[in-house]
C-alpha cells in the first residue's frame, strides 16, 4: 500500500467520517476528537507521533486509570485507521501497554444531598437535570438530549440513547412524568443556545449540576453529576431490586458493570453489627472476691 501523508486536521476529518459510517454516537466521535487534539497540544504532533510520545501522554500521573484506558482505546483506534487507510506506514499504538483499572465502587449522592442541591437556588432546568439523573439514572449525555417526543404518558415510558448509541425505552418515574407536563412537548428540554440548533452538550449539564452541588455546600470531590446515576443504582439494590432488572434500567451491556452496586452498603454493615446482642460487662475484675472466698 502506498503511504499517503496528510495533515492532522485532514486525518481527523477522515477519521470522523469513518466513525460516522460505523454509526457511532456523536458523543463518542466528539470525545475522541477532543482527546486526539489534546494529544497534539501536549506533544506538539499527532500524525507522526512515536510510541514513546504516546506512552508519556497515556502515562501521565494526573489522570485516573479509567481515563488512561480511554486514551489507549482512542489512540489504538485512530492509528489503526491511519495504517489501514495507508495514511501512515506503521501503528505505534500497538505497543501501548494495556491499562489495569481497579474495579470501581459507587460514589452516590445521598438523598439529603440531592434535596440540598434542589434547594440550593438552582434554576428550574438545572433542577430537572438533577431529577433525571436521580430518578431515571441518566448519564449527562442522556439528560442533554431529552426531547418532548421521548415521553409517552400513556405507556409511562421514556426513550433514550445510552452509551455507545444503544437505544432503549425505559419505565418513566412518576416524578419525571409530572415534570414532563411543564416541559416542551415538541422540542428539546434543554435546547442549545447562541444560535445553535439541537440540544446542549453533556458538558453543559455537568457544569450546571456541579454549580448546584457547590451552592449546596457539598465539597466531596468524589461526587460528580455521574453520582446521581450511582445513587439511582445503589438505591435500587438497597431496595432489593433484582440485579438483572437494575442492569436493564441502567442499560448496562454487561452484568459485571452493574455488580459494583451489589457491594454491601455502610448502612447494612451498621445494621448487621447492631444485631449482635449485648451482654453485661462487669465493672471490676472480681479477683478480690475470689481471694476472699
Amino acid at each position: 500500500m502506498t503511504f499517503q501523508p496528510v495533515s492532522s486536521s485532514e486525518a481527523l476529518e477522515l477519521f470522523r467520517e469513518y466513525q460516522l459510517s460505523q454509526n457511532l454516537s456523536p458523543n463518542t466521535i466528539r470525545n475522541r476528537a477532543s482527546l486526539l487534539r489534546s494529544v497534539e497540544r501536549h506533544t506538539g504532533h499527532l500524525i507522526d507521533a512515536d510510541v514513546f510520545t504516546l506512552r508519556r501522554y497515556q502515562g501521565r500521573e494526573d489522570i485516573s486509570p479509567a481515563t488512561k484506558r480511554t486514551i489507549r482505546d482512542a489512540l489504538t483506534t485512530f492509528f489503526t485507521f491511519l495504517q489501514d487507510e495507508g495514511l501512515r506506514e506503521d501503528n505505534p499504538a500497538t505497543r501501548l501497554p494495556a491499562v489495569h483499572v481497579p474495579k470501581g465502587t459507587p460514589r452516590p449522592f445521598t438523598r439529603a444531598q440531592v434535596e440540598a442541591m434542589l434547594s440550593s437556588g438552582a434554576y428550574w432546568r438545572t433542577r430537572v437535570m438533577i431529577l433525571l439523573g436521580y430518578y431515571q439514572g441518566f448519564r449527562v449525555s442522556q439528560i442533554a438530549r431529552v426531547h418532548g417526543s421521548d415521553i409517552d404518558l400513556f405507556t409511562m415510558t421514556i426513550a433514550t440513547v445510552g452509551k455507545g448509541g444503544k437505544e432503549g425505552r425505559l419505565p418513566l418515574h412518576p416524578v419525571i412524568a409530572e415534570i414532563s407536563k411543564l416541559m416542551p412537548r415538541n422540542g428539546y428540554w434543554f435546547p442549545a443556545r447562541g444560535g445553535r440548533t439541537g440540544h446542549i452538550h453533556g458538558s453543559s449539564v455537568t457544569e450546571r449540576i456541579t454549580d448546584a452541588k457547590r451552592r449546596a455546600g457539598i465539597t466531596d470531590p468524589r461526587l460528580t453529576p455521574h453520582s446521581l446515576r450511582h445513587a439511582f443504582g445503589s438505591e435500587l439494590v438497597e431496595e432489593n431490586v433484582d440485579i438483572r432488572v437494575v442492569q436493564e434500567l441502567m442499560m448496562h451491556e454487561s452484568l459485571s458493570t452493574t455488580q459494583i452496586y451489589t457491594r454491601v452498603s455502610e448502612r447494612r454493615k451498621t445494621e448487621a453489627i447492631n444485631t449482635r446482642s449485648s451482654m453485661p460487662i462487669p465493672l471490676h475484675s472480681g479477683r478480690n472476691l475470689a481471694r476472699a472466698a
